[in-house]
């Protein structure tokens, strides 16, 4: 038996030192898991973009106004869905438009968007991006031109 009051300090600073090596890798974790969903919700958002432009260009009568359409469907996409891409780029093959009226063709819209994942880290930020892309084909309406 131990006399009471004897050795009570030998475990004095222990906690602080376990806190001080196992909160800065939870914190890491913790942002970790914070990018992945960020880049997730972009990669969603942007397949929705791409949905949309390529619906709006299946229903343009011209490939000139079909891409426009796409990127101002997309552009609106983006926006509604309050997704912060740094930069956004829509191509739009809108090669399906030039087909005889009556034949099955399709366009293809692909939206690219860059997502700063750099203002997770706590000194200061970084240049972390990340590009995600989603692309949508969408037939073309036989009778676009009525």
């Amino acid at each position: 038996m131990r006399a009471p009051g004897r050795h009570q300090g030998a475990d004095r600073g222990a906690v602080a030192i376990e806190a001080a090596i196992v909160l800065p890798v939870l914190l890491a974790l913790g942002l970790l898991f914070l990018a992945g969903g960020r880049v997730a919700l972009a990669a969603q958002k942007t397949d929705a973009a791409a949905e949309a432009g390529a619906r709006a260009a299946s229903l343009a009568r011209t490939p000139g106004s079909a891409e426009a359409e796409a990127r101002r469907a997309a552009a609106a996409a983006l926006a509604q869905r309050s997704q912060s891409c740094t930069t956004y780029s829509v191509e739009a093959d809108t090669g399906g438009l030039t087909v005889p009226v009556g034949q099955v063709s399709e366009v293809t819209v692909t939206v690219e968007c860059t997502v700063a994942i750099g203002d997770l880290l706590l000194l200061g930020g970084g240049p972390g991006v990340r590009t995600v892309s989603g692309s949508f084909t969408s037939i073309v309406d036989a009778y676009r031109e009525r």
